[in-house]
């Protein structure tokens, strides 16, 4: 069987896509689409009508690159109000010689959600952090083992359903069946694809175009979240009222010209445009060099107090991710602010070097984690379709809660 996933990630700026088959446990991208985002406000749905035509553009943006229809989708939801709750559940194995299975793990992950689901929240991530067998024994994976008694210790995830019925609506309104959801700082984190990081404390930063998320994991397990109301578009500003640029041309500059630290700035270089009073006006680098370099160090500085809000453990990294970590001179800047500890999130998978595409890796990567930890096997694609896929790429010449986390793990 061809293991083949696709995920999506509806953001406030843009719709991410990635295709990806999981070969030799490793995961290789067969295809990835990327349009404009529209009718989404600090990563919620305020319009269903307008992002529901950019999801089906991006759907056939993806589909005219693989050859085939999308039919199944894990997909991120946004984690704004979400509750962080650790949750304990123990259960009898009732199998045959007492062997844990897959079902038992379900079952007592299950009884452990009861005291922390609530009519109005959804559960987006279960996070076990540990299970014990007879004679309290604590183990990291009890599939395969011999017990009479199993118990869970784990974190619990969850957001309000209005955050997981407005993304899962809109699919399956357009008959996109999703098989699975996660919040982004859960995929950012697999998206590092660090084991190492596994050790220690760290802070994921996602800065994207109205706001960040700022998610603390101890040893892999997310145990704070905070969004700030910082974002690119705090950039676009600056540059608006220095400039008397409009929006759109703010966002140019920023994008083709922008500077995040002077040292990569050139006095002599110099750039025409028009401002929004119809003049034209010359930007010097440097100067849109100072500008940028002060208003990023100045969030920075801002995320590392919020960080240090969110908990009193030793950070030993703060990884960074979103659009602005693209601009020249950003990772000087980190360096300046945050020293050795500041990183940026790089993909390093040959078709999503980008890191727009971190979140949509991530939550497959996430996907075939918890497949993988179950010894289960699972493909969005039935065979017929990958010949067809396969086919098209060589003409190219290219329920419950969680029930809907786990449910087809499970099955």
């Amino acid at each position: 069987m061809r293991k083949i996933y696709t995920s999506i990630d509806i953001g406030t700026d843009e719709i991410k896509l990635v295709t990806m088959e999981e070969y030799n446990e490793k995961l290789n991208v067969l295809a990835t689409a990327i349009v404009p985002s529209k009718g989404v406000k600090k990563g919620l749905i305020v319009d269903a009508s307008l992002i529901t035509s950019a999801v089906k553009k991006a759907i056939k943006n993806l589909e005219s690159k693989l050859g085939t229809k999308i039919e199944q989708v894990i997909a991120v939801v946004p984690s704004n109000n979400r509750d962080i709750n650790i949750a304990t559940g123990e259960i009898d194995v009732k199998t045959e010689d007492s062997i844990i299975d897959g079902e038992t793990i379900f079952n007592c992950l299950q009884k452990s959600l009861k005291k922390h689901v609530t009519a109005d929240m959804e559960v987006v991530s279960v996070m076990p952090i540990e299970y014990k067998i007879d004679n309290d024994k604590k183990v990291k994976n009890p599939l395969g083992l011999e017990s009479k008694k199993l118990a869970v210790k784990s974190v619990v995830v969850s957001v309000p359903k209005k955050n997981v019925y407005s993304v899962v609506g809109i699919l399956e309104n357009i008959g996109i069946e999703v098989v699975d959801i996660v919040i982004s700082s859960i995929a950012d984190y697999y998206a590092t694809s660090d084991k190492e990081l596994d050790k220690d404390v760290v802070a994921l930063v996602d800065i994207g175009k109205e706001k960040s998320v700022l998610s603390v994991f101890n040893k892999g397990i997310l145990i704070k979240e905070l969004i700030a109301s910082l974002g690119g578009e705090d950039i676009d500003e600056v540059i608006r009222f220095n400039f008397k640029t409009d929006e759109k041309k703010s966002k140019e500059i920023k994008e083709e010209y922008g500077v995040a630290n002077r040292k990569y700035a050139d006095s002599d270089e110099n750039y025409k445009v028009v401002n929004r009073l119809n003049q034209n006006i010359v930007i010097n680098q440097y100067v849109l060099a100072e500008i940028m370099e002060y208003k990023l160090a100045e969030m920075l500085k801002n995320i590392k107090n919020d960080i240090n809000s969110l908990t009193n453990r030793e950070i030993s990294y703060i990884i960074v991710t979103g659009a602005v970590t693209k601009i020249l001179g950003f990772d000087a800047l980190l360096q300046d602010v945050y020293g050795r500890k500041g990183k940026i999130l790089n993909l390093n998978i040959v078709g999503i070097r980008d890191s727009k595409f971190s979140t949509s890796y991530g939550a497959i990567k996430y996907f075939v984690d918890k497949l993988n930890l179950r010894e289960k096997e699972y493909t969005m694609f039935v065979d017929e379709k990958v010949e067809e896929m396969l086919k098209a790429r060589k003409k190219m010449g290219t329920g419950s809660a969680l029930g809907k986390i786990f449910g087809k793990i499970f099955e």
